[in-house]
């Protein structure tokens, strides 16, 4: 069994709660981080700002984040484990608070950060099939689709990332019902919007998904192993696959998919048996 310490990472970031939105979006993507700690005037720890809470306080919002203090937008709430804990508790931790991120303790004091992406290498597993675990009905919006409209419809919809239709087709959302691989264009995620958008200060109501698109789009059979997956996207460094079938998207698998509480169990991590 792994330890937390064995796996989180040791550099922090930090950003003073009165400082601008903008500036720690420009601090996450200068060091590709999803998230920055945050903190009171004395240094100690306020909160934690993620890619999720720039997308749903800040981009869907309508805030300039070049005027908006990051405690605005930050979720002061700080959810830590001690160092020495396992990562089974910590991913069960994180499923059970619907996050993908801890701060690490010792001693009670902040020494690391724990990201879900930090799990994926040492998550394992049982042979279970992609298809068993992914999304089935992935939201997508059309190349030409603002930011802005993108961001809300993520809050609205509570995922992390849209498939990208390639087609100009209508200025809404489509209901997915199975789209060929070359009918898809990309994805864009909450990374592509703070990263693409929020840190280079551009405009979200101008800015369309298609110019902050990643792409090639990260693809799996559906037939593989949950297990594939994860080395798939520890690799690449992403945290969504576009599943496939034949030359048909069917879903979409996602890193927060691997840490649901009924899948930990999937996983034969022990510490969330029978508490549910």
């Amino acid at each position: 069994m792994r330890l937390v310490r064995e796996v989180m990472s040791s550099e922090l970031h930090w950003m003073r709660k009165d400082a601008w939105v903008q500036g720690a979006a420009a601090l996450m993507a200068r060091h590709r981080v999803g998230s920055v700690l945050v903190s009171e005037d004395d240094g100690t720890p306020a909160g934690i700002l993620t890619e999720t809470d720039l997308v749903r306080r800040v981009i869907a919002a309508d805030r300039n984040p070049g005027a908006m203090p990051v405690h605005e937008a930050m979720t002061p709430s700080l959810v830590t484990i001690d160092e020495e804990a396992s990562t089974n508790a910590a991913g069960e931790l994180m499923a059970e608070r619907a996050i993908r991120h801890l701060a690490v303790t010792r001693e009670g004091r902040v020494c690391g950060l724990l990201s879900v992406r930090d799990l994926l290498p040492v998550v394992d597993f049982l042979p279970v099939a992609v298809e068993r675990m992914m999304t089935r009905l992935p939201v997508i919006a059309t190349i030409d689709e603002t930011v802005r409209n993108a961001a809300a419809l993520m809050t609205h919809s509570s995922v992390s990332g849209l498939l990208i239709a390639g087609r100009r087709t209508m200025a809404r959302a489509l209901k997915f019902r199975g789209f060929a691989r070359r009918d898809i264009a990309g994805i864009v995620t909450g990374a592509d919007l703070v990263r693409k958008v929020v840190a280079m200060d551009r405009y979200p109501y101008v800015t369309t998904v298609g110019e902050v698109m990643g792409m090639p789009l990260e693809t799996i059979d559906a037939g593989e192993s949950v297990n594939t997956a994860l080395a798939i996207m520890a690799r690449a460094g992403v945290r969504h696959l576009a599943v496939t079938s034949g030359e048909e998207i069917t879903g979409l698998l996602s890193v927060e998919d691997a840490i649901d509480p009924a899948w930990l169990e999937v996983a034969g991590w022990p510490a969330g048996r029978g508490r549910r």
